[in-house]
């Protein structure tokens, strides 16, 4: 039986990409467009991007199936000419040829697969790496590869988004997608225009009356009326999600109350009022203060130790 296209040999053409002689002009000019060094703005990565070995993981999937040479080839149509021949080449040149690169949502994880849905798409998976990595309900950015037996393997680089996603966005989640530089430039937190203000530091009341009444200042206007709540129906809801082992899901029922939002700035605002209700909680297990009261005696203390 033939060799199929698989996930070593996606490991093999990335690093002749990035060691290849050939390619050394390339490569300079594509790390250029793609990570933005004559932009003088400071960059301050989402965490869990701003990793060496995550940032190179994105530019090199970049490069290889989005840089065009001088040939109008791409660098991955490149190297599997190079490396492979006959049928193995013809698989892994149309292989190449199908690369996607997709923001969806994991709507199921078996054994290997991992299934992704985009709207009214759907991909297959198989990762090993992914299938012990993700969760239902998890967002993912990544480069997919197509493979002749209708499954997809992952490119490098792949990023989880920190935000989960609910029905409204997920509705409309084609809308969302973007183009690895985009999404780096994201990434990398820079103001967008120099006239824009970067985005506002989240709320931090000091108690939860407070932590309420801005809620319900931002929800009620808009209409959000499942976010405008009590004092004790808010209290309620935190501490039925205070001990759940997945942490996740706090967010998920702040997302559904929201509803449908315009972008993922808009949904982080509503996540970001959210939380600071949830800082502001008494906690049972921890004499009924909230992990506000906690952290103000922590520095209390931590000053005294120190002075």
């Amino acid at each position: 039986m033939a060799m199929a296209f698989n996930q070593q040999m996606i490991e093999e053409m990335a690093t002749w990409c990035l060691a290849s002689r050939e390619l050394v002009s390339d490569r300079e000019e594509a790390r250029q467009r793609f990570v933005g060094d004559d932009d003088p703005r400071p960059v301050k990565y989402w965490p869990g991007a701003e990793g060496k070995v995550s940032l190179e993981r994105r530019f090199v999937s970049y490069f290889m199936f989005h840089h065009s040479l001088r040939n109008g080839e791409t660098p991955a149509e490149l190297v599997v000419k190079h490396l492979y021949s006959g049928t193995l080449r013809e698989e892994a040149l149309v292989a190449v040829a199908g690369v996607k690169f997709v923001f969806a949502v994991i709507t199921s994880v078996f054994r290997r697969s991992v299934y992704l849905e985009l709207e009214d798409e759907t991909f297959e998976v198989r990762s090993s790496i992914w299938a012990g990595q993700f969760r239902p309900g998890q967002s993912i950015v990544a480069h997919l590869i197509p493979v002749r037996y209708g499954y997809w393997l992952p490119g490098p680089g792949w990023l989880e988004w920190p935000v989960i996603l609910g029905p409204g966005i997920r509705s409309s989640l084609k809308s969302l997608q973007m183009d690895p530089v985009s999404l780096e430039r994201f990434l990398q937190g820079r103001v967008e225009k120099e006239s824009e203000a970067p985005r506002p530091a989240p709320p931090r009341d000091e108690t939860l009356g407070q932590a309420v009444a801005r809620m319900s200042a931002a929800a009620a206007p808009e209409g959000r009326d499942r976010l405008v709540m009590s004092v004790s129906e808010w209290e309620a809801l935190v501490l039925e999600h205070l001990n759940n082992p997945d942490i996740t899901t706090f967010a998920q029922e702040i997302t559904r109350r929201v509803g449908d939002v315009q972008d993922i700035k808009d949904l982080q605002r509503w996540l970001d009022l959210a939380i600071n209700i949830w800082n502001n909680t008494p906690q049972p297990d921890r004499g009924f203060k909230s992990a506000t009261e906690l952290a103000s005696q922590w520095r209390e203390t931590h000053q005294d130790q120190t002075l």
